[in-house]
């Protein structure tokens, strides 16, 4: 064989054999690369573009909103000189405007305007000629100041500053034409600065067009608490007339802001209705004068910025819009990418040209050398690549007795740690151990004595003794004769594979947040447990459990909280049963315990439920605040209930539904019942979706009397259902239902705005300030807009804040105190009530009781009840009567049936109560009549003891 490389055939021109395959491949890679790296920064960069226009947009909004503030707080501080003053004369008013008129230039003018009849209209012109010859009472006509019809009432601008180039307003009616009067109507009830829609004004500079802020002025001393008070109160108005084109240039130019950076900027002010916005101010884009590129280039844009802000009342609108420019210095870094990126393509490509024609030539000779030298290799080659080269463990045995072993590859020895040195002339059973007997390694025995192929998975033991998986395959080498000779056998470290099937398995089986078993390993378990609770002939209860409320909770606590929430509960459900019973998660707050009797006996006792309910109501602190939870169960047992697990699955959940209609913190056992139950709990839940749009609820009260006088001083508003079909719908059967699918959000609002209003109108019909209380759920408190829900219930119906009482669960304030106490400050800055209801069933204590904002304690009626027969029931109530007094709050007995429990709360000290002793809750129609009695019976009393007086003085 020649060592001579022969020459190589001529290489064809390019252009002949056309472009070559990898040159086409970096070509194509190339420009893909390039375009989609110039998309990606061109992207970023028009998201940089967006932000930096987004933010100065929000800048110039910002100063627009701070400078209409600003002049506004001009207003205010003019209108508070006639607030703290009995008089101002026109002399303090123009001293007073005199640095505000200076420091806001586009305020046209500042003017006191009040009331007067057509009786005080001589004195008034007199008075405006003492101060200026030609003034007289004057009114609006086409644009025109004519004098002023007449008219019974006048609302005229008497002072006016500046007074130079505003003459024609001074002594003008601004009652006629009676244009923006409901604007005005809303700042005599509110108090707050109103603004007008935008006039021509008569004087000034151009453009002549003014906005008039106006605030109300009220009767010096005079009492503001509720809307008709300050109505009346109010003798007249201060105002301002902004220019708002000069307002808005001077609160740029004050911020030092150019409004058309880089934008067109615009702002409208709202018109009438279903006229066109009013434009205020314009400023186009100005051009930049840098370097520019097509717009093709980079069609992405900047979405405008659209958005309204409240002046004095009226909603003015700001739209701006980025410029038409695409500037060279904003794309710098995409062009250079676009540009590199062409480069070295063309770069790559060309080299690739370069070594591909080369290789030809190389490859050429190599192929005719390795044609030559392959058939006297291949066999070398091949056995020694596969075998030292394997990233498996290869190892050769004689077939002797013993099986020693003659070879292993390199493979082996950093599987395992055994040297060649250590394990040849051994057997390869060393890897096995003492785990001799295991499946994989009686295989293997068996393969080599029937000198067949073999296949087994074995667990090994490397030299340090830990332990590693090995998936074997055994075959036997036979010599010509066909005699087995040696064996090999080639090994597969599968550790990691085994080790990710079990975490598979374990991840398939168990709860990804609590580690708990989940719905398939319960399943499991409970069917492995029932074949073995019927060889032991002894019952197991399974039970489904879930914590009351705590969609609420978990609404507080964030998804966060609520996670490290149930990984708490999940903890304490561990510690309340033993090894043997399972405890685990089915989903959400929903867990399920498989509970097997305890100290040999054949059935479990309720004690091993109650612990665990017990467990669940202790005091839980996390995240530095204090929850109380509660948890309702529902209890299946094998056999009674059924062998099924996938059944006694289902029967614990119906059970579950019961205890939560009950109230909650209980468990109930499944019954035949209970599936009536649970399809009339359906055909209720069904209805009560649709009741509220229906109309179908109505409201009873019953009323609160004052023990010492007998008069009625409020009422209870007590929800009822009224169903077409199923007639009247105890509160127990639908309340815990709206509380559960959320519908008490809705109701409760009803509920509110229906009491209040009727609350209202009793009082019109000379009831007094009858108090009316309401029933707030927990569901309500957690709603984040609440408190503003409960002021816009007030301002709707007109009824006085201190005749509202709001009635808090004890329960409800104690599953989140923070929260609650805050809610309570929030309610009390209305000026309503807040009672305590049920009060002594819950598990507050004086440190907290003392930090609750309430003025009323409700005693529940169970104490009431057996108070004159239960030595207990009448200690707590002596106890919360005596609690209340020292803490200066209310207090009210629910409950009260009998004349010797009336004697014994008045005799006691109770202030109120209410129960069927007096009244049963009442349709309002019934109500009335029930205080019309109370009258007539309070009138026929009092005239008695007017008789037995004067019998006496006889």
């Amino acid at each position: 064989m020649s060592d001579t490389i022969p020459s190589a055939p001529p290489v064809r021109a390019p252009g002949k054999s056309g472009w070559p395959r990898p040159v086409t491949l970096v070509l194509l890679s190339g420009l893909s690369l390039t375009g989609l790296l110039f998309a990606g920064i061109s992207r970023l960069e028009q998201d940089k573009l967006e932000l930096a226009f987004q933010q100065r947009a929000h800048v110039r909004l910002w100063a627009l909103k701070e400078g209409v503030d600003n002049a506004i707080g001009s207003l205010r501080a003019v209108n508070q000189l006639f607030a703290s003053h009995m008089a101002v004369s026109r002399e303090e008013f123009r001293r007073f405007t005199q640095p505000t008129l200076a420091y806001y230039p586009y305020v046209q003018s500042a003017s006191y305007l009040r009331f007067i009849d057509a009786a005080e209209r001589p004195a008034f012109e007199a008075s405006l000629r003492g101060f200026q010859a030609d003034a007289r009472l004057t009114e609006m006509r086409d644009g025109v100041a004519v004098t002023a019809g007449e008219r019974a009432r006048y609302r005229v601008i008497d002072y006016l500053e500046p007074l130079q180039g505003n003459e024609m307003a001074l002594g003008l009616d601004t009652l006629y034409p009676a244009d923006g009067e409901d604007v005005r109507q809303h700042a005599y009830a509110t108090g707050l600065p109103a603004a007008g829609q935008l006039v021509a004004l008569v004087e000034g500079p151009a453009p002549r067009v003014g906005v008039v802020i106006s605030m109300p002025v009220y009767r010096y001393g005079a009492e503001l608490a509720s809307v008709a008070q300050r109505r009346a109160a109010v003798i007249g108005e201060t105002a301002i007339v902004l220019r708002p084109a000069d307002m808005i240039a001077k609160v740029f130019e004050a911020a030092g802001l150019r409004p058309n950076q880089g934008m067109s900027l615009n702002v409208y002010a709202a018109a009438a209705d279903g006229q066109r916005e009013q434009p205020l101010y314009a400023a186009a884009a100005a051009p930049s004068g840098q370097g520019t590129l097509p717009r093709w280039l980079y069609p992405g844009r900047a979405a405008p910025l659209r958005q309204g802000f409240d002046v004095a009342g009226q909603r003015w609108r700001v739209t701006a819009a980025p410029g038409d420019e695409v500037l060279l210095s904003d794309h710098l870094a995409s062009l250079s990418t676009l540009a590199l990126g062409l480069l070295l393509t063309g770069l790559g490509a060309a080299y690739m040209r370069t070594l591909s024609l080369r290789n030809r030539v190389i490859q050429r000779h190599v192929e005719e050398r390795t044609a030559q030298l392959k058939e006297l290799n291949r066999e070398l080659l091949l056995r020694e690549r596969a075998i030292e080269s394997s990233t498996n463990a290869v190892v050769i045995t004689a077939a002797q007795p013993g099986n020693p072993t003659v070879y292993v590859n390199r493979a082996f020895e950093r599987i395992t740690g055994y040297s060649a040195a250590d394990i040849l002339g051994r057997s390869p059973r060393l890897l096995h151990g003492d785990d001799t007997e295991q499946p994989g390694a009686v295989e293997v025995r068996s393969a080599i004595r029937e000198q067949r192929d073999g296949h087994a998975i074995l667990r090994n033991y490397r030299k340090d003794g830990t332990a590693f998986w090995n998936e074997i395959y055994i075959s036997p080498v036979r010599d010509e004769q066909g005699a087995v000779t040696h064996y090999v056998s080639i090994q597969h470290d599968i550790t990691a594979m085994k080790a990710y099937e079990s975490e598979l398995h374990h991840q398939a089986m168990h709860d990804a947040l609590t580690g708990l078993p989940n719905r398939l390993l319960l399943q499991d378990r409970l069917r492995q447990t029932i074949t073995h609770s019927a060889r032991k002939r002894h019952s197991l209860w399974l039970v489904s459990l879930d914590l009351d409320r705590f969609k609420f909770t978990n609404s507080h606590l964030g998804h966060k909280g609520g996670d490290r929430l149930l990984q708490a509960v999940a903890q304490r459900l561990q510690q309340a049963v033993r090894p043997v019973d399972t405890v685990a998660r089915i989903g959400g707050d929903e867990f399920a315990l498989m509970l097997l009797p305890e100290h040999g006996a054949l059935t479990p006792r309720a004690e091993q439920v109650q612990r665990v309910l017990a467990a669940l109501a202790a005091p839980l602190l996390l995240d530095e605040a204090e929850l109380f939870l509660s948890g309702s169960a529902g209890i299946a047992v094998y056999p009674a209930d059924s062998a099924d697990p996938g059944i006694l699955m289902e029967r614990a959940d119906i059970a579950l539904y019961r205890a939560k209609e009950m109230g909650g913190n209980n468990y109930q056992f499944y019954t035949a019942a209970l599936n009536e139950q649970l399809g009339e709990r359906l055909l209720i839940e069904g209805a009560l979706r649709q009741a509220l749009e229906r109309r179908e609820f109505v409201l009873h009260y019953q009323p609160q009397v004052d023990i010492a006088c007998g008069r009625i001083v409020g009422m209870e508003a007590l929800v009822r259902w009224q169903h077409p079909e199923l007639g009247m719908v105890a509160p127990n059967r639908f309340i815990p239902l709206a509380e559960e699918t959320g519908l008490i959000v809705p109701l409760g609002a009803w509920v509110l705005r229906t009491a209040c209003a009727q609350a209202l109108a009793w009082q019109r019909l000379g009831q007094g300030e009858l108090r009316v209380a309401v029933n707030v759920s927990a569901r309500q408190m957690a709603e984040q807009d609440f408190v503003q829900s409960v002021a816009a219930a007030l301002a709707e119906t007109g009824l006085a804040p201190h005749c509202l009482e709001l009635e808090l669960t004890e329960s409800q304030v104690m599953n989140d105190i923070e929260q609650a106490i805050s809610v309570m400050h929030e309610l009390k800055k209305l000026g309503v009530k807040l009672a305590i209801d049920d009060f002594g069933t819950g598990y507050s204590s004086l440190a907290h009781l003392k930090r609750f904002a309430i003025d009323v304690l409700k005693i529940d009626q169970t104490f009431v009840r057996d108070v004159t027969e239960n030595a207990d029931d009448a200690a707590i109530v002596r106890t919360i009567i005596a609690l209340a007094s020292n803490l200066k709050l209310e207090v009210i007995s629910e409950g009260v049936e009998t004349r010797q429990q009336l004697d014994f709360l008045r005799q006691h000290g109770c202030q109120q109560m209410q129960g069927y002793y007096f009244s049963r809750p009442v349709p309002a129609a019934e109500f009335l009549a029930v205080l019309a009695a109370h009258d007539a019976r309070q009138a026929a009393e009092r005239g008695a003891q007017a008789d037995r007086m004067l019998g006496q003085a006889i």
